[in-house]
């Protein structure tokens, strides 16, 4: 047995066991989700001692569901709101942009989660996603609701019901919040680059920085492949007038309109310092990059990765599909199979 000390607690651990194992058989309970080294949600810092990071170090930081205790050890995390359950409605499925869709949900309890974190989303009849909560595009939220954008995917599981399966009045199950990458007290500028709607998770902590710590620098980087799904040019108008000038919108596809450049995000990071924090949001080609060159200046890095998703297709859903393929607009075939689709949902709920 070997000793670990968790944010000042001391328990006795087995040699080999995985941090998480070794804090839960203590009584300790680890922030974490996936326990595959996927999430990043358990990341720990080693303050001192045997410690196997298994791969996974950054910095002074391991996962704790990968790395192993090898002797006695003390490790320290950030705390983070307790994982909770709510229930919600849906309020609003709107289009933002091209493919890019904001869905709004009013909640039973509200979910205090921190800019950046992410949270369980399962509506009525569909498996569970992940999303990131974040903002309207003109920086606002009532404490009730879960505002998310999710790009529609014509054979998406569940954003291709967006509008006709997933509709106001939808029910959904809401679990969390997870996640390491989300917005701490500090000083130094704060790096945010994202792709696609990894752009949730950064206007959540861009709108939390500005308000909250607006002595810091702050520089934005917002791209997309397609320049129709570049939905996020009123939200950077906002922090314009917020004072932030750093900000660079861009698509890696067709030329886009001005004033958004041509080109990958990673093509327009700046010279990065020890003194910096980089939120990375997106594809996992770019936060690679991104830590990559975090990581070598020295600078705090954190990544929101948004990884392919997984489950079965509800029996209902399916019922759908094998009649109608995935749905791209609502019709009234669509709205009898999406009422069928719902109550078998419903029924095995």
């Amino acid at each position: 047995m070997s000793r670990l000390t968790i944010n000042g607690k001391t328990i006795n651990a087995p040699v080999g066991a995985t941090l998480v194992d070794a804090a839960l058989q203590g009584g300790v309970v680890l922030p974490q989700d996936c326990c595959t080294g996927q999430c990043g949600t358990c990341r720990v810092d080693v303050i001192s001692g045997a410690v196997d990071a298994a791969g996974t170090a950054e910095r002074n930081s391991v996962l704790a569901c990968q790395a192993r205790l090898q002797g006695d050890a003390e490790i320290h995390f950030d705390p983070v709101p307790l994982v909770m359950k709510t229930g919600g409605i849906v309020t609003s499925v709107r289009d933002l942009a091209g493919e890019i869709v904001e869905v709004v949900v009013e909640v039973t309890k509200p979910v205090p989660y921190l800019p950046g974190q992410y949270v369980k989303v399962e509506f009525a009849g569909f498996p569970a996603r992940d999303y990131s909560p974040t903002l309207t595009l003109d920086g606002l939220r009532e404490i009730n609701q879960l505002i998310f954008h999710i790009r529609r995917i014509d054979d998406g599981i569940v954003s291709a019901a967006l509008g006709s399966g997933i509709v106001p009045g939808s029910k959904v199950k809401v679990r969390g919040p997870f996640g390491h990458a989300f917005l701490r007290q500090g000083e130094g500028r704060i790096v945010l680059i994202s792709t696609g709607t990894g752009f949730a998770p950064s206007w959540s902590i861009a709108v939390a920085a500005r308000l909250g710590q607006p002595y810091r620098p702050l520089v934005m980087i917002a791209s997309a492949r397609d320049p129709r799904n570049l939905y996020m040019r009123p939200a950077l108008d906002w922090l314009t007038k917020q004072g932030v000038n750093d900000i660079v919108l861009t698509a890696s596809g067709a030329n886009p309109l001005p004033p958004a450049r041509h080109g990958r995000a990673t093509d327009f990071l700046p010279t990065l310092s020890p003194a910096d924090t980089v939120f990375a949001c997106g594809s996992p080609e770019m936060i690679e990059e991104v830590k990559r060159r975090a990581l070598t200046a020295g600078a705090a890095f954190y990544a929101n990765p948004f990884l392919p998703s997984s489950g079965e297709l509800p029996l209902g859903m399916k019922i759908k599909r094998f009649f109608t393929g995935a749905p791209k607009k609502t019709s009234p075939v669509h709205a009898q199979l999406d009422a069928l689709a719902a109550q078998i949902g419903n029924s095995k709920s």
